[in-house]
């Protein structure tokens, strides 16, 4: 078993998959082209180079929280495909308990 493969089966273990053969041979091929990638950065000469900065400051990208008027309930009601006693209708999607 190589290396990438003791990964990938941590990596399954980790988040609970169950791949298929072919799908782990695929997968584990995909990931040891990414652990290459990585290596490559991390041996990146960047001595002297700026540390990166998001071209917005974070705040600067957050709009105020302003109150303003919303779609009537009438109307988004009338644009959806199902709405019963005021309010959207959807498919159940869980059983009852």
């Amino acid at each position: 078993m190589t290396q990438a493969d003791d990964r990938l089966e941590h990596l399954q273990r980790l988040a609970r998959l169950d791949l298929a053969p072919e799908e782990a041979a695929e997968v584990a091929a995909d990931l040891v082209t990414l652990l290459d990638y990585l290596a490559r950065l991390q041996a990146a000469d960047v001595e002297g180079e700026d540390e990166w900065r998001p071209p917005l400051a974070p705040a600067a990208a957050m709009r105020a929280d302003v109150l303003a008027p919303s779609l009537p309930t009438a109307l988004a009601l009338a644009l959806a495909p199902a709405a019963k006693d005021g309010f959207f209708e959807v498919p159940r999607t869980l059983e009852d308990a």
